[in-house]
């Protein structure tokens, strides 16, 4: 017990001297963006996460308490021009892309809500396996914001990589 103790005390005392470290430029336009699945069902006795509620439309989506994919597997963003208008391309890691698989299985029906900095832009259902590693889905921001959230979500995944 008091091993865990001084383990705690110790991760806090280094997440300080890190935060503290931290430079304003660097933390700026920092765009985290995560990947999370809805909640379906009632699962008792497990931590749950908490509702999503998308910008424009209104809509409330469960979440599961865990991402699916986090920052660490996300490889790239791209702003993509498909048939129903511009989407947002998430490209994932090897790893990302197996978790995402698996995800699409096990969750076919379900949705995958895309956050930035744990705020909800867009969800897509889930039809079917996505097996490639690469994550379509549309977003409620403004055509004029899109493209500088694109540059800022980029910028974040670099830096991201460079710390790893």
């Amino acid at each position: 017990m008091l091993r865990q103790h001084t383990c705690l005390l110790l991760s806090l005392c280094l997440l300080g001297l890190f935060v503290g470290c931290q430079k304003d430029e660097d933390l700026e336009n920092l765009r985290v963006p995560r990947l999370m699945i809805e909640a379906r069902g009632v699962n008792y006795g497990s931590l749950t996460g908490t509702t999503a509620v998308l910008p424009l439309s209104g809509t409330q989506i469960p979440l599961q308490s865990e991402p699916l994919v986090s920052e660490f597997e996300i490889a790239n963003v791209e702003l993509v021009k498909v048939d129903m208008g511009m989407a947002l391309l998430i490209q994932l890691t090897e790893r990302g892309a197996r978790d995402l698989y698996r995800g699409s299985v096990s969750n076919n029906g379900g949705r995958v809500v895309l956050t930035v900095n744990g705020n909800p832009i867009g969800a897509r259902r889930l039809g079917g396996a996505i097996e490639d590693g690469n994550f379509y889905t549309f977003v409620e921001v403004d055509d004029e914001e899109l493209g500088q959230l694109v540059l800022d979500i980029k910028e974040t995944l670099q830096a991201i990589q460079k710390k790893l």
